[in-house]
């Protein structure tokens, strides 16, 4: 009984962190068909500490964080993050794949 509660227990708290982080997402801007350079330009347009780039024709997802110095600068994209991605893009009929840095 003590085993099965500390499991929910630890499931419960799992969710709320991980839907705690999906819902402090930045912004997502698209940048079809574009370069990486293209999509950096476009992450340092919006002004943001975080900002997520994604591109349909490609069909990928970038995320880029812009640290203290002002640089823009690609990060590793969670899954968390790119199923949050895909499930608000879903009527696209389009599945996002992360691109690493």
């Amino acid at each position: 009984m003590t085993k099965s509660l500390s499991q929910a227990a630890l499931l419960t708290a799992g969710l709320l962190l991980s839907t705690a982080s999906v819902a402090a997402m930045g912004p997502i801007a698209k940048c079809n068909d574009c370069s990486s350079q293209a999509a950096q330009q476009t992450a340092t347009e919006i002004e943001n500490s975080s900002v997520y780039v994604v591109d349909f024709v490609n069909r990928t997802a970038q995320k880029f964080v812009t640290d203290e110095k002002g640089d823009t600068l690609l990060t590793k994209l969670s899954i968390g993050e790119l199923n949050h991605i895909n499930q608000k893009y879903d009527y696209r009929k389009t599945h996002l794949r992360a691109v690493q840095p």
